[in-house]
């Protein structure tokens, strides 16, 4: 996979660096190698490794604290605020921080955290449906070209945002700035998808041809969906049938939690499944299913 370089007519090189160099972090450092970019990284020694038609190799440097126009966090949601607290000292260089990542709540924990320390850092949040894996042996796999939208992030407790219009966004990014909207539309997929397939293991398509599967499937979409409407969630698509259509589009993959459960890693369903359920206790709304669901699945109360 490959990009085009700068010409020299083209602006100056993006200054970007990236903190979290796993299937998506990897991932999109092949898409911004041309631009200026560092890692932050505990293991410096280990190349990036991408296979998609070929395998290619990229090594990149360490941040070395100099400025930046984007800071790239796409660490797993618990992990955001603790690293930008360890970078605090640094982070006065930093133009903008974009978190690309699954799930909700974490965007108002780092706005909230930035607006307490007074860091001048623009927030924004960011989505992807670009599809990669990582294999046993740590190489990155290009497993389906996406789309990658970021806007502005709007803290609901402060109600600020970064207003400025003359933003260039990373290669490949699209502008959104209703990205509270888009990623409320992802975390609804998700929290219909991702939780089943981690209590049954089970691959993205086997919660539509297993029966019993199928059946819990519909019950916890039917009250996603239901949820979403009382919670005044203007979303572009009915929530039951947008979920059984990325699990039949996806129907060999594992989702992103089911890995974390098979790799004995912490999953991301407080920011997915524990969010919403959140909200609906904040508006006086009963969830059953998905309470149940959060009790079910391994490492859930």
């Amino acid at each position: 996979m490959t990009s085009a370089s700068h010409s020299v007519s083209d602006p100056a090189p993006l200054r970007i660096a990236l903190l979290g160099t796993g299937s998506l972090g990897t991932l999109m450092a092949w898409h911004w190698q041309h631009e200026q970019l560092w890692v932050i990284r505990r293991d410096y020694s280990r190349p990036l490794i991408l296979q998609q038609d070929q395998r290619d190799t990229l090594t990149l440097p360490r941040w070395d604290g100099s400025d930046l126009d984007w800071l790239v966090l796409t660490t797993k949601a618990a992990d955001a605020l603790p690293a930008l607290q360890t970078l605090a000292p640094r982070l006065a260089a930093v133009k903008r921080i974009l978190l690309l990542q699954n799930g909700m709540g974490q965007q108002d924990q780092v706005g909230d955290w930035l607006e307490q320390t007074g860091l001048p850092c623009g927030l924004w949040a960011g989505t992807s449906t670009e599809g990669a894996f990582t294999d046993d042996e740590g190489i990155v796999h290009y497993a389906g070209q996406g789309q990658t939208w970021a806007g502005p992030w709007m803290s609901e407790s402060t109600g600020k945002a970064d207003t400025d219009s003359d933003v260039r966004l990373p290669p490949g990014v699209q502008s959104d700035p209703d990205i509270r909207s888009r990623l409320r539309a992802k975390l609804a997929i998700n929290a219909c998808i991702n939780p089943l397939t981690a209590i049954y293991r089970c691959r993205n398509g086997e919660l539509l041809t297993n029966p019993q599967y199928h059946a819990h499937f519909q019950r916890l979409a039917a009250e996603v969906q239901q949820l979403t409407r009382e919670l005044g969630w203007q979303l572009p698509f009915d929530v039951a049938q947008q979920a059984a259509q990325i699990a039949a589009a996806t129907a060999r993959n594992q989702s992103s939690t089911l890995q974390d459960i098979l790799r004995h890693r912490p999953t991301e369903l407080a920011y997915i499944t524990e969010y919403l359920l959140k909200e609906a206790a904040a508006h006086g709304l009963s969830a059953p299913v998905s309470e149940d669901v959060r009790r079910l699945t391994p490492g859930g109360t």
